[in-house]
């Protein structure tokens, strides 16, 4: 509850100690006095602040590939006619956004009319990262008096790179789509001719021929089909590998990477399901339209940091280890219709991954292989890695099974274009 006006204690001080001074005819305490009429000036010369400042915040880029670092700019300035003498600065980095560079926080003193900048990065991760309020302190020069506020200014970062153009093989089911295929049948790209028969539509029929030769004959076009694809990850632990600390890992890069793949294939009418390839079991069978964009995303949220199988030490848990997933790869072959394409997306760690993809080619299913490539050459184990896994890449064209090989510094469209480039 507000009493009269605000108590000022140098004042006080500085009264009492005048007026004691002149009672009692004590020179140093009337001159104590001083000291409590200084503090009250002090105090009358550091009145609340006003937080009267516009404030503005500039992002480098707002739709950066994965694990790209982002440049965030705020800009302060002061437009009231009083100084700020202590201005705290504390921006509201999105919550899943590492900072990487820089610091989200500034302090610092602005005069009227003055402006003041800093910046800070992040460090991109796939999705949509909104920024909180940047909250604003504003204290006067004694420290006792302060201002605090919060101000909105809405942005955000979006991980979200499509896939224009996913090459696929001619495995195709009987749905209309986007494939032209060697069948005729419906569509626009002439095929051939052949014999009238009496089902066949009137528009389809030869008019020119028939003015020619009188004889009724069929035109065959080259129909166009819809794929079925399922975007198999490479979820091993094996997999589980980063260029840097702090980097999205191969696993995050291939989630990443399905998702924007399933989003542009649907486009194009094909169907699309999911499956891992490790210790966790996921799998959502093929399927189109939006709707199944959506469980694809809700799936690929559920993808888990690997742990080894149970029991995996020593040379019985490691035979325990190949068989359980022997039975689980028998177990997702089943599943899949014989017309089902597999993107299988691994960094290509081990010959394992090897192995998965040519042995799904072997059973007849069309093979492409996403793999981020995950090593360097900044250290000689970095540069050993780099010749095993172009020799697995190699090993893999040589089966004539289509690859993309696609590094995290560029964006994944770039790589797809530049497969179909090497595939022509």
């Amino acid at each position: 509850m507000s009493g009269g006006p605000e108590l000022n204690a140098g004042m006080t001080v500085a009264l009492l100690a005048g007026a004691a001074g002149v009672v009692t005819g004590n020179t140093v305490m009337f001159l104590s006095s001083v000291v409590g009429f200084v503090y009250a000036a002090y105090q009358f010369t550091s009145g609340t602040p006003a937080l009267s400042v516009e404030l503005d915040r500039e992002i480098e880029e707002r739709s950066p590939r994965p694990s790209e670092d982002v440049t965030v700019t705020l800009t302060v300035e002061n437009e009231g006619d009083d100084a700020i003498a202590d201005l705290r600065i504390v921006d509201g980095v999105p919550e899943r956004l590492a900072v990487v560079d820089g610091s989200p926080r500034h302090g610092t003193s602005l005069g009227p009319g003055e402006t003041v900048s800093f910046s800070y990065a992040v460090r991109s991760q796939r999705g949509t990262h909104e920024f909180g309020p940047t909250t604003l302190v504003a204290k006067s020069m004694s420290g006792t008096r302060g201002v605090r506020e919060e101000r909105t200014l809405p942005a955000t970062i979006t991980c979200d790179t499509f896939v224009e153009d996913v090459p696929l093989s001619q495995l195709t089911t009987p749905t209309p789509g986007h494939i032209e295929t060697d069948a005729s049948g419906e569509g626009i790209e002439f095929h051939s001719t052949r014999e009238y028969r009496p089902s066949d539509p009137m528009s389809r029929i030869d008019w020119k021929r028939f003015a020619r030769t009188k004889e009724l004959t069929t035109v065959n076009f080259r129909e166009s089909r819809a794929a079925a694809v399922l975007l198999l990850v490479d979820a091993r632990s094996a997999a589980s590998i980063a260029r840097r600390s702090g980097e999205p890992d191969a696993i995050d890069l291939s989630v990443y990477a399905a998702e924007r793949i399933a989003n542009a294939l649907v486009r194009q009418n094909d169907r699309v399901g999911v499956a891992l390839y490790g210790s966790q079991q996921l799998f959502l069978p093929p399927g189109g339209g939006r709707e199944q964009v959506v469980r694809v995303r809700a799936t690929l949220e559920e993808v888990e940091t690997p742990k080894e199988l149970s029991s995996s030490s020593g040379l019985f848990g490691s035979s325990r280890n190949e068989r359980t997933m022997e039975r689980r790869f028998k177990r997702l072959r089943k599943r899949l219709s014989s017309e089902t394409q597999v993107i299988f997306l691994s960094p290509l760690a081990d010959d394992t991954a090897v192995d998965v993809a040519k042995r799904f080619d072997a059973y007849g299913h069309a093979v492409t292989v996403v793999t981020p490539d995950m090593t360097g050459t900044e250290t000689p184990g970095g540069a050993v890695s780099e010749i095993a896994r172009t020799e697995r890449l190699n090993e893999i064209r040589r089966g004539n099974i289509r690859a993309i090989d696609w590094s995290p510094d560029e964006p994944l469209a770039t790589a797809v274009e530049k497969s179909a480039r090497w595939s022509a």
